[in-house]
């Protein structure tokens, strides 16, 4: 079941986060469904997203892309037998906003952090809330940070500095870049789950080297 103090707006979903700036952040929608039919509903965040399709590719999971933006994955591994059906389960990860309600400042903050994304950290203040972003020599203030951490579009670590670009802000680039060159939108499922797989391995980098830190 959802957050009982989820939001819902007409164009995304908020649900609390202590580590956020205002207490909440975008999340996506996750429905798994098992093989006999029964179904959990609920939300995550950026973060939880790339790191489900992280743990998917780790493991070798059939992962599909609908035009829309949403990615479904199947817990069995490909190739796996029509026997194995009976226990199948699917995890479906829908976006809640779209790619192109992304504005023109978005977009230019998200191709700053892509730029300098191994650097970019966010700025913390005294109780451990997101204030800004630095990437490279550019800071983007707590409004457009604020913003870019809501709808999703930003994954941060929890309790850490460490941010980058989630699954849901590379599909929004991707669905620009396509928009900008006029490309056919059959382009798009390949263009989001390039975008998807992007993300992902950032997260499992960011996670392992926290990981090793913890432990050194």
């Amino acid at each position: 079941m959802p957050h009982p103090r989820t939001r819902y707006y007409g164009t995304h979903i908020l649900t609390p986060r202590d580590y956020s700036p205002t207490g909440f952040v975008g999340a996506a929608f996750k429905e798994t469904v098992t093989g006999q039919g029964d179904y959990v509903t609920g939300y995550v965040t950026g973060c939880e997203a790339d790191l489900m399709v992280g743990r998917a590719v780790a493991k070798g999971r059939t992962i599909r892309v609908y035009e829309y933006g949403a990615l479904s994955i199947s817990s069995l591994p490909r190739g796996a037998s029509t026997h194995d059906l009976v226990t199948k389960q699917s995890l479906t990860l829908d976006i809640v906003i779209h790619p192109k309600k992304m504005t023109d400042r978005q977009y230019e903050d998200l191709r700053i952090i892509d730029q300098y994304e191994r650097r970019a950290r966010a700025e913390l203040d005294g109780q451990g809330r997101t204030v800004a972003i630095t990437a490279g020599f550019l800071r983007i203030p707590l409004v457009q940070t604020s913003i870019l951490l809501s709808r999703g579009w930003i994954s941060q670590s929890p309790h850490s500095d460490r941010i980058w670009i989630s699954s849901a802000g590379r599909m929004a680039l991707a669905w620009r870049w396509r928009a900008e060159r006029a490309l056919s939108s059959r382009l798009m499922k390949g263009l989001y789950l390039d975008a998807a797989m992007t993300a992902a391995d950032t997260a499992r980098a960011i996670t392992a080297e926290r990981a090793r830190a913890h432990t050194a």
